[in-house]
């Protein structure tokens, strides 16, 4: 492995950065606070979270579990984790929590991305100058002497509060390192490289100092790209690759626009929202209306939980009394109260449907969508409003989407934390889910160990044959 130089300057401020973050894991909070903090999380969610049946717990009994837990933590640090167990029990993408950033110290970023394959985790990035000695493909074997995949059960899944499968595992090798947040502390690793050899590799995490004087590389040696808001690239047969990496800031329609000339020149389109993580769904609404001319067109339906309180004081009279099935189905005010008072009082509200109010002539080329794990939130909306227009037929391919969406609801946390909890449940107009499911493409395409080693993009390539063949 190469060495890495720090001049003086960048030494101080390295350790500077690093006591820092020792500094703050070191404090504690109250016994009130953490009292507080489990209360808050625990009361909200009581009242909105959207998806008790999936998680299947007992909230109440699981809440007084932990107040000793938490009241036996250390430091904030520790506090943190706990909380982060207790969150994860809910299995919701959208809903968290997230210890103060004055915790991390900067410290985010390991010399590897991996990906899981066959049910394996495998390395498909590499830091330049920070982790050369390990090559793209190399599985992970261990971690800290411990089989990886022991290592992944007690250390990290418990943390992660997901919805779907997939999303879990690919939340879990992002977050192998879950445990630490310094610099200093190190984890000796083994791999086995794709000639069959084990090596052995001693990693922490880096700043984001360090982290940004490096970049990433690919199995084929290459540079990954820098992420961009949007990307237009023009392949061969005119075929236009168009990267929507987020909704979540409206300049992307401007962006788009600026496309549009070379759009209508091209003789295909592919819209890549594989590493779009959501925003507004207006924006990518908007997106899609130069791709339909239907004059409105269909997202999710959605619901929330609905609470009146009288109704949940009626409702807690009923729950002495023997459930009367009958009121239940032809009583409004009894099925009112009883569902209140037990948490299944629903607001359903309309499909969400958008206005094409668009003048300007349409993009009737043929279009493929490329979607992928990391598809969430408002772009898997952006999928659903694909997949349900009448005039067009726009093909997915790739891997299934996040499987998680939603309106979080946000709030603060003691000692400068955050979480957030899912207030909504969305689903097809029709009412089928696809949350904890993800949106499945069309077409699907999986990752494998030789496209990894040779840096290919074979769900690309796929499109490319598929828009070329229209």
């Amino acid at each position: 492995m190469k060495s890495l130089f720090l001049t003086p300057l960048c030494v101080c401020l390295f350790l500077l950065q690093t006591a820092s973050g020792q500094t703050a894991r070191q404090a504690n909070l109250s016994d009130a606070e953490k009292i507080m903090g489990l209360s808050t999380f625990w009361a909200e969610a009581s009242q909105n979270f959207a998806y008790f049946d999936k998680a299947n717990i007992n909230w109440d009994s699981t809440y007084k579990a932990y107040i000793p837990k938490v009241l036996a933590t250390k430091n904030t640090w520790e506090y943190y984790r706990v909380l982060e167990r207790f969150c994860a029990l809910l299995k919701d993408g959208h809903t968290n929590i997230n210890a103060p950033w004055s915790l991390y110290g900067y410290s985010t970023y390991v010399p590897f991305r991996f990906t899981y394959i066959d049910q394996k985790p495998y390395v498909t990035r590499v830091l330049k100058g920070l982790s050369d000695s390990v090559p793209v493909g190399s599985e992970l074997l261990t971690v800290n002497g411990i089989p990886v995949q022991t290592y992944l059960r007690d250390e990290v899944l418990p943390y992660i509060s997901s919805s779907a499968p997939h999303e879990r595992m690919n939340t879990a090798m992002f977050r192998i390192w879950g445990a630490t947040a310094d610099t200093i502390t190190v984890y000796p690793l083994t791999f086995r490289t794709p000639a069959g050899k084990e090596i052995s590799f001693q990693s922490r995490l880096f700043s984001q100092r360090e982290r940004d004087g490096s970049t990433w590389l690919l199995g084929n040696g290459r540079d990954v790209p820098k992420t961009k808001l949007s990307r237009l690239t023009i392949l061969p047969n005119g075929v236009a690759h168009v990267e929507l990496n987020s909704f979540g800031e409206e300049k992307i329609i401007g962006e788009f626009k600026a496309m549009l000339p070379q759009l209508r020149a091209a003789k295909a389109i592919i819209l890549d929202v594989r590493e779009n993580g959501g925003g507004s769904t207006s924006i990518g609404a908007e997106i899609m209306k130069y791709f339909t001319a239907q004059k409105t067109f269909t997202g999710s339906a959605w619901r929330t939980r609905e609470t009146r309180s009288s109704y949940k004081a009626w409702g807690k009279f009923l729950l002495e009394e023997p459930f009367d099935s009958i009121k239940y189905k032809n009583d409004s005010w009894y099925r009112r109260s009883y569902q209140t008072v037990t948490g299944t009082s629903w607001y359903i509200a309309d499909p969400n449907e958008f206005t094409n109010d668009l003048t300007e002539p349409r993009l009737t080329m043929p279009v493929v969508i490329l979607a992928g794990n990391n598809t969430a939130s408002a772009a898997e909306d952006f999928l659903i409003i694909a997949r349900q227009l009448k005039d067009r037929k726009i093909p997915v391919i790739g891997q299934p989407s996040f499987g998680s969406t939603g309106q979080p609801l946000m709030f603060p946390m003691p000692g400068g934390g955050s979480a957030r909890i899912c207030t909504k449940r969305d689903t097809y107009a029709d009412g089928t889910d696809f949350v904890g499911i993800g949106v499945k493409p069309d077409i699907e395409v999986n990752p494998t160990l030789t496209d990894l080693m040779a840096g290919r993009d074979a769900a690309l390539d796929k499109a490319v044959q598929w828009v070329t063949k229209k």
